[in-house]
Order: C-alpha cells, then sequence, then structure tokens
C-alpha cells in the first residue's frame, strides 16, 4: 500500500513567537495561514510539511501528530477491508481546505492517521507542493518521525498489515519502516509519543554554518540540535537524497 511521510504537527504557546524563533534561531521558514494568522501556519518542504499551531499551554512545544499520505482512496479502503484493520473514514475541515481523514486501529500501537487532500481542487491536485525557496538551514524535506512504541515488534507487524509488506526487525536498536518518501523511526518506550522530527538536507556542513550552534551527530547520521532550543522539541537534520 503506497503512502508518504505527509507531515507531523506541533503545538506551540504562542504562534507569532514560534514563527519568529523558526526563522532567526533554525532557520526555518514558516508560512502563516491567511484564515488562522495567530492559530496556524506550515513550514513548507518538498512535498511535506511541519504544521506548527497554537495550542500548547505549559510553554512548551510539543510534537503531536503525524500524517502518511494516500494517492487512491478506493483501493486504500478495499486494502484495510481485506487486512480487517479497524478504521474510521471521515472529512475533516482544515483553515484551509478539506481532507479525507482516516484513523486507524491495531491494537494498541500509535498509529498515523492517513489523508489525502480534497479541495480546493486546484490545491489538492498538487498538495503538498514541491519546495519553492530553500529554507536558510538547507532543510528540503521531512525525512523521518521518530515514535516510542510499547513493542517495536508489535509495531513492526501493524506497519505490515498496513504497508501489504513487512519490514525488517533489526537485531537492536530501533526499526525503520520506509514509505515511498520519509521513514517512520520505532523506538520501544512505554511513552507512546513522537520523540523526534527529522528534516533532510543536502549537506550538513551547510546545515551547521547557518545556523551556528552545536548539532550532536549520533551513529544513524542525524545531527539533532538541543532540544532546549527548541522549547523540548527533538529537531535533527540528515543528509538525504530529494525525491520527487
Amino acid at each position: 500500500m503506497p503512502v508518504w511521510l505527509d507531515h507531523a504537527s506541533i503545538l506551540v504557546p504562542d504562534l507569532t513567537a514560534a514563527v519568529d524563533h523558526l526563522d532567526r534561531r533554525l532557520g526555518l521558514r514558516a508560512t502563516v495561514s491567511p484564515a488562522a494568522p495567530t492559530r496556524h501556519s506550515r513550514v513548507h518542504l518538498h512535498r511535506s510539511y511541519l504544521e506548527v499551531s497554537a495550542g500548547s499551554r505549559d510553554g512548551r512545544w510539543h510534537p503531536t501528530m503525524f500524517f502518511l499520505r494516500f494517492d487512491d482512496p478506493d483501493a486504500l479502503r478495499a486494502h484495510l477491508e481485506t487486512t480487517s484493520i479497524e478504521y474510521r473514514w471521515s472529512e475533516y475541515q482544515g483553515v484551509d481546505g478539506t481532507w479525507d481523514d482516516v484513523e486507524l486501529r491495531i491494537g494498541a500501537v500509535p498509529l498515523p492517521t492517513l489523508i489525502r487532500r480534497t479541495a480546493p481542487s486546484d490545491v489538492a491536485r498538487d498538495w503538498p507542493p514541491a519546495l519553492g525557496e530553500p529554507h536558510r538551514c538547507g532543510a528540503r524535506t521531512l525525512a523521518a518521525v521518530h515514535v516510542e512504541v510499547p513493542s517495536v515488534g508489535e509495531a513492526l507487524e501493524a506497519y505490515g498489515r498496513l504497508l501489504g509488506r513487512q519490514p525488517e526487525r533489526p537485531v537492536r536498536g530501533p526499526a525503520h519502516v520506509s514509505l515511498v518518501t520519509g521513514e517512520v523511526v520505532l523506538h520501544e518506550d512505554r511513552g507512546g509519543r513522537i520523540s523526534g522530527i527529522v528534516l533532510g538536507v543536502s549537506s550538513l556542513d551547510q546545515t551547521r554554518d547557518a545556523l551556528r550552534a552545536p548539532l550532536v551527530e549520533t551513529r544513524d547520521g542525524v545531527a539533532w540540535t538541543d532540544p532546549e532550543g527548541v522549547f523540548g522539541v527533538r529537531l535533527g537534520f540528515a543528509e538525504v537524497a530529494l525525491a520527487g
């Protein structure tokens, strides 16, 4: 079942302050939605984005959800019925459009929502759009979302049912579930939350120069910012090829 990593949502206390911080400290340009200028914005990447919205009440930033995009509703319905995956299909009315919104349930595994923009039709045909003007930090695409799950084995079985193929289980460490674009990285932890967001760049050296801030690189090639610089969000950068 082909699905793409579409976007991840982050709640912030104050949108205006967050948009300024994203630009000034992280080199990310957020576009405020005209229909909700104090509540909603997007950091557009290549056919993916970060959704940054007002709503946090504790002064911190919180990644709350992530979404996978599908392109064929009839094929998706048939697939979900064939695999006996529990789902709820609804229409979501956002601040500037309408989406098919498919919530999934496979046991207790934290799963993304599947979405497809349907209106306005002229926007939906090419949504999310291709990357326009590059970001100062070099961010080009949404490369990965790291998620805590109670059991990596159960989560891999769930993603296998969803995708129609069984992802490989590592001997140790997190499991990587590859999508058409981007990936989901599963960590065994009962926190059940998004533990990290990775943006794809063409050069980590250029990103370091642009940010002028220390980045801690891990063995998987991700260079992570200091979470305190993103008010608690674990944000990383990794070198990736730009997919179509």
